[in-house]
This record gives structure tokens, sequence and C-alpha cells, in this order.
């Protein structure tokens, strides 16, 4: 008869105890491990995500103002509607979701909700109607898909039925120009008496491509005389149409607060 060694039956016993152990190692462990790196990959997915999207919200730049509109004989008398004038500055296509008044979402049934707005394109939102009260501030702000808010360039609005209505401490005269290509200067003079310095000015630094829009802030209403030239090879001339010191009227509570020019990049 054939006998079996105990140190044989305790080399086998070691080598299937081994077995099981590296079985449970690879049944346990190796699907552990391979959780953790799919989790490590979303993780990482995720944050290039989140940085993609940090990189479009910081590339939005809106230049945007709020004004009321004149009133409408259809409004009852303790209502009013107010104006707002987006411009996209930015590089890439800005979808406006919101806006709000005084820090609450406005709910009235306009169209103010997914508005696309192109790069450097200009876009007037529909008349917002809003509730007047009299010695009341409103402050106007929209926001964008991305989550960025912007607040109007015109300042806070008041309303004061003393002070005739609508006044707000923002005016301006906004200068734009269809421009091709070209390098321009833009003054703005208060008088044309003995001090001839500008109370504003805009010299381009580089060759410019596309629509300018520049806004020059003003202290009080009034005349204002502008002159816009294009550099042509060292000397500067005019456009079409020629502003050579020509009076332009900001006229707020009138009209708008801030007073549009506009002009070519051809020269005259």
């Amino acid at each position: 008869m054939r006998t079996t060694s105990s140190s044989f039956r305790r080399g086998t016993s070691s080598i299937m105890g081994t077995l099981i152990f590296i079985g449970i190692i690879f049944t346990a462990f190796i699907p552990m491990l391979l959780v953790m790196r799919q989790a490590d990959t979303l993780h990482e997915m995720r944050k290039h995500e989140l940085g993609i999207l940090d990189q479009e919200r910081a590339s939005e730049k809106l230049n945007f103002y709020a004004y009321p509109l004149e009133e409408e004989p259809d409004l009852t008398p303790d209502q009013d509607e107010l104006i707002l004038r987006i411009k996209n500055e930015g590089s890439v296509s800005i979808k406006i979701v919101n806006v709000w008044i005084n820090d609450e979402e406005y709910h009235q049934e306009v169209n103010t909700q997914d508005v696309n707005i192109k790069s450097m394109e200009t876009i007037s939102l529909e008349p917002l109607p809003v509730i007047l009260q009299d010695l009341t501030s409103y402050t106007v702000k929209v926001v964008t898909e991305k989550g960025n808010v912007f607040s109007s360039e015109a300042g806070t609005l008041y309303y004061s039925s003393s002070a005739d209505g609508w006044y707000t401490p923002s005016l301006g005269i906004c200068v734009h120009i269809n421009n091709l290509k070209g390098k321009y200067q833009i003054l703005i003079r208060i008088n044309l008496g003995d001090d001839p310095l500008p109370e504003h000015s805009y010299s381009s630094t580089f060759l410019e491509h596309g629509e300018i829009e520049e806004i020059f802030w003003v202290d009080f209403p009034g005349t204002y005389y502008v002159t816009i030239k294009k550099d042509a090879g060292g000397s500067w001339v005019n456009v079409i149409p020629p502003y050579d010191d020509e009076p332009i009227d900001v006229l707020w509570p009138a009209s708008k607060p801030i007073t549009d020019v506009y002009a070519s990049g051809i020269f005259a």
C-alpha cells in the first residue's frame, strides 16, 4: 500500500492556499482597481470640461445699457418701459437667459429668454414694462447661459415725479465706426472756446479690424463737439460723414442717456 507523507500533504495544502489567495486577489482587488481607475478618468474628464467652461465663461464680454422708452399712449400712468441694448464684445456667441431688475427675476410675459447674440453683434430686447414707484431706483442686470451676470453700463436708473420722471447719473456719447480696417482718433470737447483740449479722446494703438464702438461718459446734459479722424499714412483726415467738432446733443431726460454717433470708415 502506498502512503502519502505528511510533508507532501502540507506542501499541497500550501499550494492550494496560495492559489485560493491569488483567486481572491483577482476577483476582488483587480475589479476594485479598475473601478478606481475609471473614477479617476471620469474625474479628469470632468475637470477638463469645467476648465473649458471656465475659459468660455471668462471669454464672455457684454456692453449693455438700459434706458427708459418714452411713454406710450396705451400705458397706464403708473407704468413705463425699459429698453435693453446689448453688444457682444467677446469672441464667442452669448445666450441671454434672464433679466433681473433690482435683484429680482423679471417675470413679465416678454421674450427676454433664449436670446443669442453673435460676436460683435448689437441687439435691443423688446421693451420691458415696469411698475413705476416714486423715488425708486432701478438696477438692471442680464444673465447669460454660462452664468455670467452683467450690469447696465448706464448705472442705476432713478424715477421721481418731482424730477419730471427718469434720471440717471450716467450720461454719454457712443461712437460707432463701420470699420473694415484702419486706425482712428476720436475727440470729445465740451466747448470750442479758449480751451482746445478735449474732454475725452481715443486713439487706435494698432490697426483695427471690424466695427468700433466707444462710449465716452459725460457729466451733464448739453452740447458736446465730436471729431472723428482716420489715419491716412501719417496724417489724420475726415471720414464720411465728416465729424470735425460736430455738435452732438445729450438731452437726457428728453431722450436716451446715451447719444449714438455713427460714422463710416471711408475717407471723405
